[in-house]
């Protein structure tokens, strides 16, 4: 798994090795307020907080494994996961925040009422202000909870495991097993993404969304590269299925353990929600049930096609190089041969549809290939647009989105480009 995140340091060098302590230490956090150590106390009181809401045992449980995010001033922000044994489970993580006062912590975990009070207070470094509003968002209520099946729409996979818990028999059931297809697993919806319990080149990874659920996956290898907090779109690639336990549990075969949450910390159970157009139902038993569609009924280890569902595009910053430019070009196609068909400033932000490989183009953090196509159906290149990842944070363009009407320019260096324009 690849640590390399954006901002002013987004293009690290290829090819260095370091150890994964190392790694996490540097480069996970990087999103505004960069954390390399744990500061004094602020382990201790996550982990009594933890064992405390969970009701744990201490004498009996393992120490959390806690991620740390951000950190500034008297704020801190991260993840705790409390890891489970070799029995048929998953761990649960929770995301934390904390303030100091004096020489104590104050924390609150995701889900409380004193997380939801104390993330509007804390310094936009910390929490951001789009973070702020998903951690809040009202709860979407009836059968169809607005999300797709965690692969490509159209494809078909494997219902491994029916409606089950995370611990397997736990209620509520609220997690489904698949597996199969190309592999892939993708964002059902818009949303949020963060890795928690973050070893063995794996993690648990969770994407908060704004209709107020929460859907987590584990035992993904591959992982998206991107820093804690990014907002991807519907279909961004996640990871791919595997057999990692990260922090636990136990894997027979490669699958992805989907698991769904409200922004409250409770768990859902996926009894009678709609998720890619089909709607699921428990069975007498952890890991059996259905799911239906138009009256078609698929029962554990069918395969079900993924319906898709309504989505948000993907945000980002628009960023000049050199700066003084101060507006970058958008093209009509993803490669510097399309014409420009306009401009955007440095600091506007642009929704991305998908993206795709063309042209590359020396950006405000290196050499890069990757084009995003905007809402507005205009071009602008990876290498000036500020995601929060160097990877794409939205599905690929199918052919069809790629194919232009536009004419080419002509040449390769930007002819036709406004007087002070990039790209």
């Amino acid at each position: 798994m690849e640590f390399n995140k954006r901002r002013s340091t987004r293009r690290l060098t290829r090819g260095i090795i370091l150890t994964l302590s190392i790694a996490m230490a540097m480069f996970l956090p990087l999103a505004t307020a960069q954390v390399t150590a744990a500061p004094p106390g602020l382990d201790e009181a996550v982990t009594a907080t933890v064992l405390e809401q969970k009701k744990s045992d201490r004498a009996r449980t393992p120490a959390p494994v806690i991620d740390h995010m951000r950190e500034q001033g008297n704020w801190a922000f991260g993840a705790a996961t409390i890891p489970v044994g070799n029995a048929d489970e998953a761990p649960t993580s929770s995301l934390y925040v904390a303030e100091r006062s004096g020489d104590k912590w104050k924390v609150a975990l995701e889900g409380t009422a004193e997380f939801g009070s104390m993330v509007q207070r804390a310094p936009e470094s910390v929490v951001s202000s789009g973070e702020k509003r998903a951690f809040t968002a009202p709860q979407t209520r009836g059968i169809n909870i607005g999300m797709a099946l965690p692969w490509r729409q159209g494809d078909s996979w494997y219902m491994g495991g029916g409606p089950h818990g995370y611990s397997g028999n736990s209620r509520p059931f609220n997690s489904i097993d698949f597996n199969g297809g190309d592999g892939r697993v993708l964002a059902p919806r818009a949303g949020r993404v963060y890795k928690t319990c973050v070893r063995a080149n794996s993690a648990e990874v969770k994407l908060v969304h704004d209709n107020g659920y929460t859907t987590t996956y584990y035992h993904m290898t591959n992982l998206i590269n991107a820093q804690d907090g990014t907002q991807i779109a519907a279909g961004t690639y996640l990871g791919r299925i595997g057999t990692q336990l990260p922090c636990g549990g136990s894997a027979s075969g490669a699958h992805v353990h989907m698991s769904l949450y409200n922004t409250n910390g409770g768990a859902v159970a996926v009894n009678g929600k709609t998720l890619g157009g089909w709607t699921f139902y428990e069975g007498s038993r952890a890991y059996a049930g259905y799911a239906e569609r138009n009256g078609v009924r698929v029962n554990t280890g069918g395969r079900l096609t993924n319906y898709g569902s309504d989505s948000s595009p993907a945000a980002g910053t628009v960023r000049s190089h050199p700066e003084a430019n101060g507006t970058v070009n958008l093209r009509s196609g993803p490669g510097l041969k399309y014409s420009v068909v306009g401009t955007a400033r440095d600091g506007d932000t642009v929704k991305i549809a998908c993206t795709t490989r063309g042209d590359v183009v020396a950006g405000k953090w290196g050499d890069t290939d990757l084009w995003n196509k905007l809402d507005t159906g205009n071009w602008v290149s990876d290498g000036f647009v500020d995601t929060g990842s160097n990877d794409p944070v939205a599905p690929t363009c199918t052919d069809a989105q790629v194919q232009t009407s536009a004419p080419l320019n002509g040449n390769s260096a930007g002819a036709s480009a406004a007087p002070g324009t990039v790209g």
